[in-house]
């Protein structure tokens, strides 16, 4: 789901959490060496996006992703606002090549360009890891 984010949105955050649960504390993420990825830089959204035109917009857009225990969750900003996407594991498929990674949500396909492959082969381990972890609580 993406949704642009003009202030400090309570009930965004509550839905955020309920979908993809909460951001993990420091320590947590220190003892379990989550610290998200790498930055990517965002290269196209399909279907196209009303707020959103990549192919007339000269700046970069870029993020990182946080992968929490639910699902995962990226902020980016364009034109001055900011915008979030998350979703659920199992509702994300994704898929990696030399200098593209594609990440499918529910409602639109990601492009990201790839800067450091070592760095992204190591990410996409976390992913798999959490989305394995993820889909063992739904089975119990």
């Amino acid at each position: 789901m993406l949704y642009q984010i003009n202030t400090e949105d309570i009930e965004l955050k509550k839905i955020i959490k309920e979908k993809c649960g909460k951001s993990f504390s420091i320590f947590q993420r220190i003892r379990d060496n989550n610290f998200g990825s790498q930055r990517y830089k965002l290269l196209k959204i399909s279907p196209d996006h009303e707020k959103i035109d990549l192919d007339n917009f000269n700046d970069n857009v870029f993020l990182n992703f946080d992968l929490r225990l639910k699902g995962i969750v990226y902020y980016f900003r364009f034109k001055n606002s900011e915008y979030v996407e998350f979703c659920p594991y199992y509702k994300l498929t994704f898929q990696s090549n030399d200098n593209q990674f594609v990440i499918q949500t529910d409602c639109y396909t990601y492009t990201f360009k790839i800067y450091n492959k070592k760095k992204h082969k190591k990410f996409l381990t976390q992913l798999y890891n959490f989305k394995v972890k993820s889909h063992e609580k739904t089975l119990e």
